[in-house]
């Protein structure tokens, strides 16, 4: 054991049994005057381990280099019930310092095998996979996310584009449950996927810490112990990402990243600001940042920080595309203990709030939507399991819950209050061709109902046409940019809160008849169209409104006649 805590400081040499003193001290001094040659000044402790087994001093792998001025102590010590003979070489003046430093080593590796070295893992000269196993990556990744491989490959694409142009902004912000540590399988699958991502060019940024929502007041012992175990679990989530191929580099205690104040009446603290410069330069040089929840005052003072709040802030300053609250559990959940997968900001708040949950879920609630409002439109929080982040991030359907800012649907009569050419573009763009240029001037006249998204991005026309007795879906539209972002959702759900019935068609080839499918009672193809309708339980009827919509003119230009659809892919 203490050979593998002070390998990294010191080479150590095995030499011969008791009777065997005077060979070590000639073979010693022959070492020291071979590498004395070499350096005078450097100055070096080694300990050297005397074993039966061993004949003679190694000399290649003892590779002592000592001042001139040196002398040799043997001691003997009993360790686990075994008398064992070490030879301490101390060289004067700096020599004392240096044992004690390794006395520190020591006392670190015994704290570290007492705590984690069950859990972490070997690392060897293959720590970062070659080509066969980034294919083998591939394949686990795929067989994860399930049998839909277009719609993770689409995402895959999508995230790998968005992360290019962040340039030292990471793609996620990663913040990992202090529970998540006592168990070596799910820190290993969260190992795993963090490195996919890093090797497909989504940058990084993990954040860990203790969970401290009480702001209860702890003794300095309390304290001491949480930052040490705080310490060495950044050193194990730094070996488990090497070991998955990821580099990664620890951001410990001290480094000036998180400042911080102290909160009155706690031993606690807040940030007050995240100091980037650091976590940048780790990123640009290709990295992954560990960072711990311990932040410095302006007295230089530490103070823990509740890892979820340090996660906060430190997206707050650095912007990134998702932000990832890892658990053991997975998302938040309703009354009924079902996951709720999607959270809208503002829309969904106040019904999310007024759920009855345990104080640490309402924090959280409050936290994610505050930290939503503070970034990018685009942006997203997640609070998931670890070992779902892949299902989370490349399906539709994720694996948690999803918090993101989303447009308010604005419900018009008429088209007086809208914006018609931006409405024109969002069709034109969404569905690839151009509308006639009499659509708007035709459409006043059988116009029942507009839902439009604040932002232009998502639109539903709904008509009442002459001698049909049910309201018929004209256009469903989403941009390519909300697509995939539950606003379709969104936008169905204010359809049937005040439809009872509808119908619309869709051409026979349109990849988003699966969602229409899901979300219709009743449908009748032909060679060129799917008609789909809702609420509607007579069959005689059914027959009327299918003549009606196969018949119905176009409302493209001619040329496009043959690649009309009613609705996008959403």
């Amino acid at each position: 054991m203490l050979k593998k805590a002070l390998s990294r400081t010191a080479n150590i040499g095995h030499f011969g049994g008791k009777g065997n003193k005077k060979c070590l001290h000639t073979n010693l001094r022959k070492s020291f005057c071979e590498n004395h040659n070499r350096n005078n000044d450097a100055t070096t402790v080694v300990l050297l381990k005397m074993t039966p087994e061993s004949k003679t001093i190694n000399d290649s792998s003892t590779n002592v280099r000592a001042c001139r001025n040196h002398h040799i102590e043997t001691k003997k010590d009993d360790v686990g019930g075994v008398n064992t003979n070490r030879c301490w070489l101390t060289v004067r003046d700096k020599g004392t310092q240096c044992i004690q430093k390794l006395a520190g080593y020591r006392l670190q590796q015994h704290r570290w095998k007492s705590d984690y070295s069950c859990i972490a893992p070997s690392l060897g000269s293959n720590s970062y996979p070659g080509n066969g196993s980034r294919n083998r990556d591939l394949k686990r990744f795929l067989e994860e996310v399930g049998t839909n491989q277009k719609e993770a490959r689409y995402w895959l694409k999508q995230f790998q584009l968005i992360s290019g142009s962040l340039q030292t902004n990471p793609f996620a912000v990663v913040q990992v449950d202090q529970e998540i540590f006592q168990h070596s399988e799910q820190l290993k699958a969260l190992s795993s996927n963090l490195a996919f991502l890093h090797r497909n060019d989504m940058k990084l940024l993990v954040v860990h810490g203790a969970n401290l929502l009480d702001n209860k007041h702890m003794s300095d012992q309390q304290l001491q112990n949480s930052r040490h175990k705080v310490t060495t679990e950044t050193m194990v989530m730094v070996n488990f990402l090497e070991a998955s191929g990821a580099p990664a580099h620890p951001i410990f205690s001290g480094s000036n990243v998180l400042r911080a104040e102290r909160i009155e009446g706690s031993t606690h603290g807040r940030v007050k600001s995240v100091n980037k410069e650091a976590l940048e330069w780790c990123i640009s040089s290709g990295h992954i940042p560990v960072l711990s929840s311990i932040g410095e005052t302006d007295s230089s003072q530490l103070v823990s920080i509740d890892a979820a709040h340090a996660t906060a802030e430190v997206a707050k300053a650095v912007q990134p595309m998702k932000v990832l609250f890892l658990n053991t559990t997975g998302g938040l959940r309703d009354r009924s203990g079902r996951i709720i997968q999607e959270v809208h900001i503002p829309v969904d708040l106040e019904s999310l709030m007024k759920q009855s949950c345990s104080s640490r879920d309402h924090h959280t609630k409050k936290l994610v939507t505050d930290l939503v409002a503070h970034l990018p439109p685009l942006s997203a929080v997640v609070i998931t399991s670890a070992r779902t982040i892949l299902t989370e991030l490349f399906t539709h359907h994720g694996s948690g819950t999803m918090f993101k800012k989303t447009e308010r649907i604005l419900k018009y009569n008429n088209l007086e209050d809208v914006d018609l050419e931006r409405l024109n573009k969002l069709i034109t763009r969404s569905f690839g061709k151009v509308l006639k240029d009499n659509y708007f001037k035709e459409l006043e006249s059988r116009l029942h109902t507009v839902y439009l998204s604040e932002g232009y991005s998502a639109v539903a026309i709904i008509t009442q046409e002459a001698g049909v007795g049910i309201p018929y879906l004209d256009k469903f539209s989403i941009s390519l940019q909300r697509q995939g972002e539950g606003t379709s959702d969104m936008l169905w759900n204010c359809i049937r809160r005040d439809f009872p019935s509808l119908f619309w068609r869709s051409k026979i080839s349109n990849k988003a008849n699966a969602w229409y499918f899901k979300r219709s009672e009743g449908s009748w193809s032909n060679s060129k169209f799917t008609v789909f309708w809702y609420g509607i339980s007579s069959q005689q009827l059914s027959y009327t409104l299918v003549e009606w919509a196969v018949k119905k003119a176009i409302s493209f230009h001619e040329h496009d006649e043959d690649e009309e659809w009613t609705a996008v892919t959403v």
